[in-house]
């Protein structure tokens, strides 16, 4: 796949990927056979798109891997690392958009600080009680949720924003990763953002591999995750 798509605006908005991007073809297809085009774009995110971005955010919660069945409630991830940036201060949510359904996205908030104070004190007491602990991970996860300084990172200060990235397999290793995180610093730095990062699990060997070739740097690290982040012009 070539690097140099190029990125256009629509009449409404929208931030379209034309030239190679609005020529590929869906994964498996043969152009001869069937003579179709799938059409990628990167979108602004809508209420329509809520149960897909859920669905997408537990397909590829396990290290990148399908997460269905490590909870005992499938819900509940989603409802910690997806959904709440669809309302919570700050938030936004990109997805990567193939003939009219998102097959993954970046979302995240422009201000992790109110974003976490917003979750702990709004989202969640009204969240979290529909999602029964089953299990272990199910525990974890929750107690992790209602955690009111698990956002606030040593990086927070400098790089106030964060992210988060998921794209489906069929997706994956065409580049469009690397456009879904220049859209979010683009929508991120036209706001006057200084800094950017996230938190990435150590054991997931291509997010460690992705983040460095899309200008991001390691500014913090322990036993089980690595903290990586970007300054905006």
């Amino acid at each position: 796949m070539q690097s140099e798509a190029r990125e256009s605006r629509s009449r409404d908005g929208e931030r379209n990927l034309s030239g190679v991007w609005g020529a590929e073809r869906g994964p498996g297809e043969d152009a001869a056979q069937s003579g179709s085009v799938a059409r990628m774009s990167i979108r602004a995110a809508v209420e329509a798109d809520r149960d897909r971005i859920a669905r997408i955010c537990l397909l590829t919660g396990r290290r990148g891997g399908d997460a269905t069945g490590v909870f005992g409630d499938d819900t509940a991830l989603a409802d910690v690392y997806a959904t709440p940036y669809l309302e919570g201060p700050g938030g936004f949510c990109l997805v990567w958009d193939v003939d009219g359904e998102p097959h993954g996205y970046v979302l995240g908030t422009s201000d992790t600080v109110a974003f976490q104070r917003w979750f702990v004190e709004d989202w969640w007491t009204r969240v979290g009680p529909r999602h029964l602990g089953r299990s272990a991970d199910d525990v974890g996860l929750h107690d992790a949720a209602a955690d009111p300084a698990r956002m606030l990172g040593p990086a927070v200060d400098e790089y106030p924003a964060h992210l988060h990235i998921d794209l489906l397999p069929d997706q994956q290793g065409q580049g469009a990763g690397r456009r879904l995180i220049e859209a979010a610093c683009a929508h991120l730095s036209d706001a006057g953002v200084a800094g950017v990062h996230l938190v990435a699990e150590r054991a997931n060997e291509g997010a460690q591999a992705f983040y460095p070739r899309v200008g991001f740097e390691a500014v913090a690290e322990d036993d089980g995750s690595v903290t990586w982040a970007r300054r905006l012009p």
